[in-house]
C-alpha cells in the first residue's frame, strides 16, 4: 500500500499571530527591575575575625550616586540565596614573627542567626578547617527554604547572617573570598533609600559597589572586588 505523497499545508510561522500578541487579551508585563547577582568580597586588615550582615548592608552593596556626596540604594528589596567563604591558612612564622614547623591551619564559618521576626533564619550554620596550603577552607550555605531569610526583604538593621574566618591562633584571617548570591528587586512606590554611611568624591549618576559591611572602601572589613568603589 503506497503512502500518500500529498504534502499537508502548514502556514509559515511568520504568518501566524502569537497568542501573546492577540489584541483581544494583552499579556501582563512585569514593570520592575529584578536582577540576580553574585557579589564578591575579600576580607581586609580591618577584619576582626567575624562580621554580621544585615539586609541594609546587602542593599547598600550596589548603589547609585545622586550627587558627589549623596548616594542611594539601587534596589528596594533583596533575597539572599547563598553565601560562600573561602580562606587560606597563613604560616605561623608570618603571624608571630618566629619559625614554626607545624603546618598552618585556618577555620571559616557561616551562621544564619536572624532572631527578629521577619528575618528569622532557623540557626543554620557550618564551618570548615583547612590544614596546610594545598586546599583552602571553604563553606557554602543556603537559607532554609521555609525561613523568613529566604524571602524578599526590605532594608533593615536586623542581622541575617555572620561570616567568620580565623587562623590557627584565632587571629582574623585576611584575604578570605566571600561570595554572596542575591536577587534584587525594585518598586515604583518605594522612595530610594540613602546609604547608611556618607560618601565623597562620587560621579553623579554613576553606579558603585560597597563593602559587605556597608562601610567605605578605606574603612570596610569586607571589601568588594568589583569596581568602581569608593
Amino acid at each position: 500500500m503506497k503512502k500518500s505523497t500529498k504534502k499537508s499545508f502548514k502556514p509559515k510561522k511568520a504568518n501566524l499571530t502569537a497568542r501573546d500578541l492577540n489584541p483581544e487579551k494583552l499579556v501582563a508585563l512585569q514593570d520592575q527591575l529584578c536582577v540576580g547577582q553574585t557579589l564578591r568580597f575579600v576580607t581586609t586588615n580591618n577584619f576582626a575575625g567575624s562580621v554580621a550582615i544585615t539586609t541594609t548592608n546587602l542593599l547598600d552593596a550596589w548603589y547609585l550616586a545622586g550627587t558627589a556626596t549623596n548616594a542611594y540604594q539601587l534596589f528596594d528589596f533583596v533575597r539572599l540565596k547563598r553565601v560562600t567563604i573561602r580562606g587560606m591558612a597563613v604560616a605561623l612564622d608570618r603571624v608571630a614573627g618566629s619559625v614554626n614547623a607545624s603546618p598552618p591551619s585556618c577555620t571559616v564559618a557561616i551562621e544564619f542567626f536572624g532572631l527578629v521576626a521577619g528575618s528569622l533564619s532557623g540557626g543554620k550554620q557550618k564551618s570548615d578547617t583547612s590544614l596546610g596550603y594545598m586546599v583552602p577552607a571553604m563553606v557554602t550555605l543556603v537559607p532554609d527554604p521555609k525561613s523568613s531569610m529566604a524571602l524578599f526583604q526590605q532594608a533593615s538593621g536586623n542581622a541575617l547572617f555572620v561570616v567568620r574566618a580565623v587562623d590557627q591562633s584565632a587571629n582574623p584571617l585576611q584575604g578570605c573570598v566571600i561570595d554572596v548570591e542575591v536577587v534584587y528587586r525594585n518598586s515604583a512606590d518605594v522612595n530610594p533609600a540613602a546609604l547608611a554611611t556618607a560618601r565623597a568624591g562620587m560621579q553623579p549618576g554613576a553606579l558603585y559597589f560597597n563593602g559587605l559591611d556597608g562601610l567605605t572602601d578605606a574603612a570596610t572589613a569586607v571589601r568588594s572586588t568589583f569596581v568602581p568603589r569608593i
